[in-house]
């Protein structure tokens, strides 16, 4: 999927969200972007990456741009809606996300860096508290988000809180890049 790149100096200083449907670049564009901030001289730069673990078919891997060291956190998690067979099943894997990706932005908390790459945010705003999650991009000047928001994983309780989460998280965002 083609889309245009914005510039390191339009997403300084500012929240950016890259929003879609399960694999629609989402993933791609973060890690383009990770890599244009890897040529020039920015301060520490973070990577989130809530779902390091995931590759069944749902999103993508996010890879490190080559030569760069960032501080990456990386909490144990699973996929809720390809895990859970019940609806039940699926919001206490979600809760269960929630606590681990918690403790990984406390950690984060600890030594906050100038830029924030977070992948697959909509896996912690599933169950987590956002208060938790706007305290750890508060603390980081420039923050770069990808997470699902679409239809194709389907609705329920589960769905309608994630959904509603990501469009709060959205507003707060100086940017917002939709991709089909």
């Amino acid at each position: 999927m083609e889309f245009e790149l914005p510039s390191v100096e339009e997403l300084l200083g500012s929240w950016t969200l890259i929003t879609g449907e399960v694999n629609t670049g989402k993933t791609d564009m973060l890690s383009r972007i990770m890599a244009a901030f890897a040529q020039g001289e920015h301060g520490r730069m973070a990577l989130m990456d809530m779902a390091p673990e995931l590759t069944r078919g749902v999103g993508g891997k996010l890879a490190l741009p080559q030569g760069v060291h960032l501080k990456v956190c990386a909490p144990s998690i699973v996929a809720p809606r390809l895990t859970g067979k019940t609806p039940e099943e699926v919001q206490a894997l979600a809760r269960q996300n929630a606590a681990n990706l918690a403790t990984a932005l406390e950690g984060y908390l600890a030594v906050p860096a100038e830029v924030l790459f977070i992948n697959d945010v909509s896996l912690y705003l599933q169950a987590g508290d956002p208060a938790k999650l706007y305290e750890a991009m508060e603390a980081t000047p420039t923050v770069v988000i990808n997470g699902y928001l679409g239809t194709s994983l389907g609705g329920g309780e589960m769905g309608e809180l994630e959904r509603r989460r990501m469009e709060e998280l959205a507003a707060r965002c100086a940017r917002v890049y939709r991709l089909a």
